[in-house]
């Protein structure tokens, strides 16, 4: 006499929590790394365009101590255009983390749905065979009675 298996509905329901989860905090590594990319964006076209109003000011004639301002400013964005490239690496490394993360939490996902489908399908199989005997044994029976007189 064959039991069925456990049930896989409780794991599979706790995979797929889990893939959901990681799907999620892919999107927002995504998300932080597409803020940084703006951000390095903006630096880097305030940096050009101070540079270039520099340049112009520079044709013209321009103070010491304007000049000594647009230096400082533009020492300062190339600084924080370092630090926001930094920033922007350590993102796309955590974006290609949770990419993995949620690529292996999707297999797991995947072979445990399909181990229920196969499950549920041997199930199935032995039931119908289980039955079919049952039938066999029933028409058996009822070929004995008849080949006896009895109905």
């Amino acid at each position: 006499m064959a039991i069925k298996q456990f049930s896989l509905g409780t794991i599979l329901k706790f995979r797929k929590q889990q893939e959901d989860l990681a799907r999620q905090k892919f999107v927002v590594a995504q998300l932080e790394e597409k803020k940084v990319q703006q951000t390095l964006h903006t630096l880097q076209q305030e940096l050009n365009a101070l540079i270039q109003s520099l340049e112009i000011k520079q044709e013209r004639g321009i103070v010491a101590v304007e000049l000594a301002r647009y230096e400082e400013r533009i020492t300062y964005l190339r600084q924080q255009i370092i630090l926001t490239n930094r920033e922007l690496d350590s993102k796309k490394k955590m974006v290609q983390q949770e990419k993995s993360f949620l690529l292996k939490k999707s297999k797991e996902h995947k072979v445990l749905e399909k181990l229920k489908e196969n499950q549920n399908m041997a199930w199935k199989n032995y039931q119908n065979k289980k039955e079919a005997a049952m039938l066999d044994e029933i028409a058996v029976l009822r070929h004995e009675r008849n080949d006896n007189g009895n109905y």
